[in-house]
């Protein structure tokens, strides 16, 4: 129990886009935060925040606290205007795994993950498919304990997101972080074979882009310092 408790603490969540400098976090966050002044009902501008902001907390920095407040915020919002919305729920599900990380209680760590758990998988229920929500569970899923036992969940939702990536579905950035997070996903369960096959073929659409970076660091941990 102990040593859940600490992978709980410690890893059970996704980084779901690359770290960024922290100024340009605020940069970026400016940004948008004066676009929702301007247009303070606008779903795009709200998911658009919810996610920076969302992603900003999963890196752990010391900011990580204020952007999980935020995220909370900005998806609260979007899901008053708009209460099914299948990607901001799943986001929202996503942050309520991450404060598991803020508790004390052992108890409190597992029914917060749980209850995150909960509403991500009502998400994609609701809506199976919408690849952002079931990208987002997948991601998240993949770093929690075995404890919780969704190993099946995240290989089904990126076998799912694999086929429409062989289908050229969704944009060249989303197939790439889909084959990125998939092999880390087959790494885990015992596959790496197929983990590299996935990251080889990441990286081949698009082999100038940042996240053919992340793949073939994937690949060659070694590159990552060089």
């Amino acid at each position: 129990m102990k040593r859940l408790l600490l992978l709980v603490l410690a890893g059970c969540v996704a980084t779901l886009l690359p770290a960024s400098a922290a100024d340009t976090y605020a940069t970026e966050r400016a940004a948008w935060e004066a676009k929702l002044a301007a247009q303070p009902t606008n779903t795009v501008v709200l998911v658009a925040l919810g996610k920076l902001c969302h992603n900003r907390a999963t890196l752990d920095g010391p900011d990580a606290g204020e952007a999980l407040k935020l995220a909370e915020k900005y998806l609260d919002q979007l899901l008053r205007i708009d209460p099914h919305h299948a990607f901001g729920r799943a986001l929202l599900g996503s942050a309520t795994v991450i404060t598991a990380k803020e508790a004390w209680l052992p108890t409190t760590k597992i029914s917060r993950v749980r209850r995150g758990l909960a509403v991500m998988d009502a998400a994609v229920n609701d809506a199976p498919d919408d690849e952002n929500a079931r990208f987002t569970r997948a991601s998240n899923n993949l770093f929690l304990p075995d404890f919780f036992d969704r190993k099946g969940i995240v290989l089904a939702d990126f076998t799912w997101l694999q086929e429409r990536v062989g289908q050229g579905r969704f944009d060249a950035e989303f197939r790439q972080y889909v084959c990125l997070y998939h092999g880390r996903a087959q790494v885990k369960f015992g596959d790496k074979a197929k983990a590299e096959k996935l990251w080889r073929s990441g990286i081949a659409i698009d082999p100038k882009s940042k996240v053919a970076d992340e793949l073939r660091s994937a690949l060659d941990p070694g590159t990552a310092a060089k």
